[in-house]
């Protein structure tokens, strides 16, 4: 299996963001690309993950199996998916960890995955497009997990002065909240070839 690591903070306290967390719901909706295809069911859960890389667009479809350790802030997740499009698999072994940062009022989430990609797009996992393709992933899922936190801190806010409830609408899917998209990485492709000739270059 390779192995990628990402970091990033959030600017809410452990607790809050560790809530978050065991929502699957709003992890997904917080996700680009990512969404459920049923209810969660205790520890597993059935989604798709939707990525497109320029003309390729890759939509990967399986389970996963969570599990959190509160004692310690911690939890995993085992999952696999097949791209029947693309004759493709994916397998994949998450483990992250939060920390509590300037003195409880912020938190670094730091995250481990251990992945097999194998078909047609095993090519991706060369070159640093995997890595490339995780960093975007995490800053878009980090920014959005910030401001789905904030929002929730103002309708906290708002009702406890209302006297009323900050819930959403019964059945109102996070997606619809957060307005997640599929992730399109295009970008980065550009990026990866002109690091490549720099390299190139930099060796001749």
């Amino acid at each position: 299996m390779a192995e990628l690591k990402q970091t990033f903070s959030v600017a809410q306290p452990r607790q809050k963001v560790w809530a978050a967390f065991q929502d699957i719901e709003k992890v997904a909706g917080c996700l680009p690309g990512a969404s459920l295809t049923e209810p969660p069911s205790g520890d597993m859960v059935k989604g798709q993950m939707t990525v497109k890389l320029g003309p390729v667009k890759a939509n990967f479809a399986g389970q996963a199996e969570i599990e959190s350790d509160e004692a310690n802030y911690t939890g995993t997740i085992k999952g696999t998916g097949i791209d029947r499009n693309q004759g493709s698999r994916a397998k994949g072994d998450v483990r992250y960890v939060l920390e509590e940062t300037d003195g409880g009022r912020s938190t670094r989430v730091v995250v481990s995955v251990d992945y097999t990609l194998s078909g047609a797009l095993a090519q991706f996992s060369r070159g640093g497009i995997v890595e490339a393709v995780a960093s975007k992933l995490t800053e878009d899922f980090a920014a959005n997990l910030e401001a789905e936190l904030a929002e929730g801190t103002q309708m906290d806010a708002v009702a406890h002065d209302a006297g009323g409830s900050s819930e959403a609408p019964p059945g109102t899917p996070v997606q619809a909240r957060r307005g997640a998209s599929e992730l399109n990485a295009f970008g980065l492709l550009g990026a990866i070839i002109k690091g490549w000739f720099r390299n190139l270059l930099g060796r001749k």
